[in-house]
């Protein structure tokens, strides 16, 4: 997982990757230590079909996660559970139909 800076770094890694998943969020904050734990368990067994970076913020933000493919916003979430299980499996629930609806064989 790489970690960026600005919207430079973001922009460019969004277009480098044909499938990646951007997060938006402030580490320091209690959901996102949560959503960071989901995204990275999501890494472990997709990361050969997704390419996966956080952008760091200092604002108080909820995370927003974004799914592009070829530079295209195709799925976001930006509302949680607050639940490392809860939030998994949906997110889980929504990379796997954005991918499913562009051809794409979902990793998982």
């Amino acid at each position: 997982m790489k970690f960026l800076r600005t919207i430079d770094e973001a922009r460019k890694f969004v277009y480098l990757n044909k499938v990646a998943l951007l997060a938006i969020m402030n580490l320091e904050m209690e959901l996102s230590k949560i959503i960071y734990a989901v995204l990275r368990k999501l890494e472990r067994i997709s990361k050969e079909r997704i390419s996966y970076a956080i952008l760091l913020i200092d604002n108080k933000s909820p995370p927003i996660i974004t799914l592009f493919i070829n530079g295209r916003q195709v799925f976001e979430q930006s509302d949680y559970f607050g639940n490392e299980k809860k939030d998994l499996q949906a997110l889980k629930w929504g990379i796997r139909e954005a991918l499913k609806d562009w051809g794409i064989e979902p990793p998982f």
